[in-house]
């Protein structure tokens, strides 16, 4: 009997232990299980090499932020990816270890580290928790992580579906495709080609200009005004296009291989020029679709900060852009009575800012005077090798055009009237060219120096001197049939 209560008194106390046990990997479970579901998994990297060529890119503050609290294998393996394949599933499995990592370890913002995301209203929500642990931290950085990368990551309420993506597999390899095609091209001719259509057909099928997300199928007039491949349907913009290469060549010198040259709108997918591709994204300006301009006229005798606040608004003023243009024009502000800033804002649609000109013998003029439907006007410095043949060769192929309808004009950026006079002559011109002196146009790039812009500068006007259109160092032939889109010929 004694032997039998014993075994019984045994057995109950396995029964506790098994019970206790069971009831700790129960509550253990519970407890962590919500951190569980708050973690990255593979199907949340919504587009791992995008997210790998950001994290190469870091002139974006949030890149370098991020990028340096990486393993050192997660970043070696991040600094091998060319940017253009498929990321193998080591890299894909290195980011997702460490991100998970970063969720856990501590708080991840830093007002430095974020400063140009603009954070969800669920995110600042949980910042001021100000978590330091637990289940509520590793959901403010994984909110943080999807702010800074939004077409990389889901957020923890985000819901990606197979549909959010569709043809973007496609469409990648139509971009890898035009790289590859572009490359031969360059080799072939020691240049870039003036549209996407002249890669077809030596180099490119017509077929690879086509996104699978376009409905239009490449019809003209989707992409921007004066972007449409005028000899094939493109559904890409295409960033080197006549109109834009001088522009986008001074901003290579600042941007290197990561400024895209080509575009798809559909699927917010940039192929830069060393051959990458990344989605848009906040991190940075050239990560954001069409490059945007403003325009401010400066008075150097009156007070530069109200001159900017009038014209550019103060919020702009408060915002790093505008700290960065009044901090660059204060430190090399000319003693010019104007100049023109491009910075982040939209110039088409705007009205032309009121400049002093005059004409070769000094009175003042004024563009109002201009009883056009529509005004093309040409700034440039007459000692330019290039401004004068292309000014020729505008002027007879806008020869048919009635003055009611457009009038040309030019202003040089040079204040010698018999030097102007020489010039006309030399070119058979026709057109009015005033006198601006030291009027100025700028470049502004996204590290904060600006260049002189000493190339054509052109600007379409309507009656009320709104600004319709503007390009730099202009193909005659293009910018004739630009303006064939607004104005009548009488042919």
């Amino acid at each position: 009997m004694p032997k039998t209560i014993l075994r019984l008194k045994i057995s109950n106390s396995r029964s506790l232990l098994l019970f206790t046990v069971t009831t700790l990997l129960i509550f253990t479970s519970a407890a962590f299980g919500d951190e569980n579901q708050s973690l990255f998994h593979l199907k949340d990297l919504k587009d791992p090499g995008s997210l790998a060529v950001k994290l190469q890119d870091t002139r974006a503050v949030i890149s370098q932020h991020i990028a340096a609290q990486l393993s050192a294998e997660t970043q070696q393996l991040v600094a091998k990816y060319d940017g253009i394949s498929n990321p193998s599933a080591e890299l894909q499995k290195a980011l997702l270890d460490d991100l998970n990592r970063l969720l856990q370890v501590g708080p991840l913002y830093d007002a430095d580290g974020f400063t140009d995301i603009e954070l969800s209203e669920p995110t600042k929500e949980l910042l001021t928790q100000n978590p330091k642990s637990g289940e509520t931290l590793i959901r403010l950085n994984r909110r943080l992580l999807a702010d800074a990368y939004p077409y990389e990551l889901t957020s923890l309420t985000e819901k990606h579906t197979a549909e959010d993506s569709k043809g973007i597999e496609k469409c990648k390899e139509n971009l890898r495709r035009i790289q590859q095609a572009v490359e031969k091209y360059r080799n072939a001719t020691n240049n870039d080609p003036q549209w996407l259509s002249e890669l077809v057909p030596e180099y490119l099928d017509k077929k690879d200009l086509l996104c699978p997300a376009d409905t239009t199928n490449g019809k003209s007039g989707v992409l921007t005004d004066g972007a449409e491949d005028p000899t094939l349907p493109c559904s890409y913009l295409y960033e080197f296009r006549p109109s834009q290469k001088s522009n986008r060549k001074m901003i290579l010198t600042h941007e290197g291989d990561m400024l895209p040259f080509v575009r798809c709108e559909h699927h917010l997918l940039n192929l830069s020029v060393g051959g990458k591709l990344y989605r848009n994204g906040p991190q940075r300006e050239i990560y954001k679709g069409k490059m945007k301009v403003a325009v401010a006229r400066i008075d150097a005798s009156g007070n530069l900060y109200t001159q900017l606040k009038a014209q550019l608004g103060e919020e702009y003023l408060k915002s790093q852009e505008g700290k960065d243009l009044l901090k660059q024009l204060q430190g090399s502000l000319p003693s010019s009575t104007a100049s023109i800033q491009q910075q982040q804002m939209s110039l088409i649609g705007k009205p032309m800012p009121n400049m002093r000109w005059t004409d070769l013998s000094g009175k003042p003029v004024e563009l109002e005077t201009f009883q056009s439907e529509f005004i093309l006007l040409n700034i440039f410095p007459i000692t330019s090798d290039t401004c004068g043949p292309k000014l020729q060769r505008l002027e007879k192929l806008l020869k048919n055009y009635d003055v009611s309808q457009l009038q040309v004009v030019g202003v040089s950026t040079d204040d010698s009237a018999e030097a102007i006079e020489t010039f006309k002559e030399k070119y058979g011109l026709l057109m009015p060219i005033w006198m601006g002196q030291n009027i100025q146009i700028q470049i502004s790039a996204d590290n904060g120096t600006t260049k002189s812009q000493a190339q054509l500068t052109t600007f379409l006007l309507d009656r009320e001197l709104i600004i319709k259109d503007m390009v730099i160092d202009f193909d005659p032939d293009i910018l004739s049939q630009k303006v064939k889109q607004f104005v009548e010929s009488k042919d």
